[in-house]
């Protein structure tokens, strides 16, 4: 077989593959993961559904090389660049803020129902050990990466003084994430045709009060804020969020 032959038949190979996953996607989205049958993503992507069993073993299977993609070559490779282009770090709290919001508003709700659907069905993710990483599910082991550059980003701003040193890793990641998915999950289902209006201003007005609760209070010039104080800010944040949706 000739070099050209070979190319053209990974082309091929490559490309009935991504037909799969694009078809189980938005099967998995729409109807349900236990509700869609192998054989009609195979007959939704053109194929047959050995063909489907010949690239992926099995439907759960299926959904992790859907999540894997997102969180490795979307998710994680951004977070990666940020931290290699971008040097300050109320910039770079920012600038994985606006990836984050950007890569689940460019699929509307898809992947955030995906990845609801995947712990339904993996509840090794609900119990997964936090002491023993290699005890996790696939899903929980690509999360723990992805939320790996946050800490990375706080470590290293407190070893440069950006950041003040007595804080907590796991709360300040779960109030950064979370108040993350929760806005974008209001955003998400209640925004029409303008995804994007105003996702930058709602990335600049949830980082500023995190930013201003993670500095030193002498660098913050007394205003840093109190972990209430935060959360009522947030508060407000998503309150506006919502205002804009219904808007």
């Amino acid at each position: 077989m000739s070099a050209n032959s070979k190319t053209t038949s990974r082309t091929r190979l490559e490309r009935r593959e991504q037909e799969i996953l694009r078809a189980a996607t938005e099967l998995f989205a729409s109807t349900g993961f236990h509700t869609t049958s192998t054989r009609r993503i195979a007959e939704a992507a053109g194929v047959s559904e050995g063909t489907v069993f010949h690239y992926f073993g099995s439907k759960h299977d299926l959904m992790l090389a859907i999540l894997d993609r997102f969180y490795t070559e979307r998710l994680s490779r951004n977070a990666e660049a940020i931290l290699n282009e971008v040097m300050g770090t109320r910039e770079r709290l920012r600038a994985l803020a606006l990836n984050h919001v950007q890569e689940l508003a460019a699929d509307r709700a898809l992947m955030m129902r995906l990845i609801q659907v995947y712990i339904g069905v993996d509840l090794l993710y609900v119990h997964g050990d936090d002491e023993a990483p290699e005890q996790d599910s696939p899903i929980r082991a690509l999360n723990r990466t992805y939320v790996g550059y946050f800490d990375r980003i706080l470590r290293e701003g407190i070893a440069r003084g950006e950041i003040r040193g007595d804080i907590e890793l796991p709360p300040c990641r779960d109030l950064f994430f979370g108040g993350l998915e929760y806005g974008m999950r209001t955003y998400l289902y209640r925004h029409r045709g303008t995804a994007d209006a105003a996702i930058g201003d709602y990335v600049e007005e949830l980082v500023e009060p995190v930013w201003r609760y993670l500095q030193p209070a002498d660098a913050a010039a007394g205003a840093a804020e109190r972990p209430d104080a935060l959360l009522r800010r947030l508060e407000r944040v998503t309150r506006r969020l919502e205002q804009l949706a219904e808007g």
